[in-house]
């Protein structure tokens, strides 16, 4: 009500002026009177729109649930190939990290802080739990190439780039004398950057171990792993092929996209190993799902909301955070 009050009152200005003063002349009381009711109608128009909007973006219940039919990916640092000593530097911080309990903490840490960002709780860094690091006077530089819309493991907070690969580079780059330079980039093109860089770079975006991506570029040790969920209106759509007919959104570049992709063609397939250590060739199918591809998952939830696709595939932490 008070939207069209504040538009009805705007447009009513504005006939005022354009009639310069005559509203009260028969010729023009006729011609306002009829102008006012047309602008009525569509004060009215514009205010149930607004109305509409904000019903649609608040009744709609949204629900992440696991991908039944796909298993966990790992992920790791993507390192230029033939990089050893950058790689034995990663692995080293990974490696203490999951021993001591570091990558953990640092896990719950930044999902909190992402939280903090999106309007919740502050968040407070376990005590001894480092968060800021001191490169000195080094001039030799680790590229570090991300995305910023992948929370907890790389977002925006104030005006840095921060997470939980950003740490570990951080550490990385303290222990070995060098200092790193954060180039956030579209996650499609993460991999191709650090093949063809010249100097150390790493791909540092909550990037899954591939064998397509393993082909250029080479891996750390596993430091997370994440299961793909799919995000739908009231979590009605629990796997793969539950997509079959749909229209799914994806980020660009990520497993949902190559996943997605290859199971409305021949089929997404993985392997699984039996108790007998023999394996098992799975595949899974979403005959006639329509992709469309994003530069940034913030977009995908707005066009569900919206109802331009029915939903989204993507990482776990990351849904969650959105939700």
């Amino acid at each position: 009500m008070h939207i069209a009050c504040f538009i009805f009152a705007m447009l009513l200005l504005y006939v005022s002026n354009t009639t310069k003063g005559k509203i009260f002349g028969i010729y023009n009381m006729k011609k306002t009177v009829k102008t006012l009711v047309i602008l009525a109608v569509v004060a009215t128009i514009i205010t149930a729109c607004f109305a509409l909007v904000a019903c649609n973006d608040n009744d709609i219940n949204l629900v992440a649930a696991d991908a039944a039919d796909l298993l966990k990916e790992d992920f790791g640092i993507a390192v230029t190939k033939g990089n050893t000593e950058l790689m034995n530097a990663v692995n080293q911080v990974i490696d203490k990290w999951k021993a001591n309990g570091k990558l953990a903490q640092y896990s719950a840490y930044y999902s909190a802080l992402a939280d903090e960002e999106n309007g919740g709780e502050k968040a407070v860094a376990p005590e001894g739990l480092q968060t800021s690091w001191d490169f000195g006077n080094a001039t030799q530089i680790i590229a570090v190439y991300t995305e910023s819309g992948f929370a907890p493991y790389e977002f925006i907070y104030g005006e840095n780039v921060i997470g939980i690969d950003i740490a570990i580079m951080s550490q990385v780059a303290v222990n070995t004398g060098k200092k790193i330079e954060v180039k956030d980039v579209m996650f499609d093109v993460i991999a191709t950057n650090v093949q063809t860089a010249t100097g150390d770079a790493v791909g540092a975006a909550g990037m899954s171990i591939t064998e397509e991506r393993k082909e250029i570029v080479d891996f750390s040790h596993a430091y997370a792993y994440s299961t793909l969920v799919i995000v739908s209106k009231d979590g009605q759509y629990k796997s793969v092929k539950d997509l079959a007919g749909k229209k799914v959104g994806v980020q660009e570049g990520t497993s949902g996209d190559i996943i997605i992709s290859e199971a409305i063609g021949n089929g997404y397939s993985y392997e699984i190993e039996n108790d007998d250590e023999t394996t098992t060739t799975i595949v899974v199918k979403a005959a006639g799902a329509e992709v469309k591809q994003y530069k940034a998952y913030a977009l995908a939830l707005q066009d569900l909301k919206n109802g331009r696709i029915d939903a989204i595939l993507m990482d776990n932490l990351p849904a969650e955070l959105m939700l």
